[in-house]
């Protein structure tokens, strides 16, 4: 046997392996792939029923801390209105 003939089995040998070491990787991914969509679409519902559930928090939310502030805005402005009215007959006076 010639020194070529053995050139050449060692290429086929070294493509060979060379297609194994990218298959096992390229598995992987496709099973990675494959069990990212899976949970995707299973967590898709659930995800969708959250987000209703916050925006009605964060509604409720506003509205509560609206109907709290207002009451404490009205006595500040009117405490800033009888100051402001007790400096200006204080310097007119």
């Amino acid at each position: 046997m010639s020194l070529e003939f053995w050139r050449n089995v060692s290429v086929v040998w070294i493509a060979i392996h060379a297609f194994i070491l990218f298959l096992i990787p390229a598995a992987i991914a496709y099973f990675l792939v494959r069990g990212i969509n899976w949970l995707l679409a299973k967590t898709k519902l659930g995800f969708s029923k959250a987000q209703g559930f916050s925006r009605q928090v964060n509604e409720k939310t506003d509205a509560l801390s609206e109907r709290v502030a207002a009451p404490v805005i009205a006595a500040h402005s009117r405490a800033t209105r009888i100051q402001k009215a007790g400096e200006s007959f204080i310097k007119n006076g």
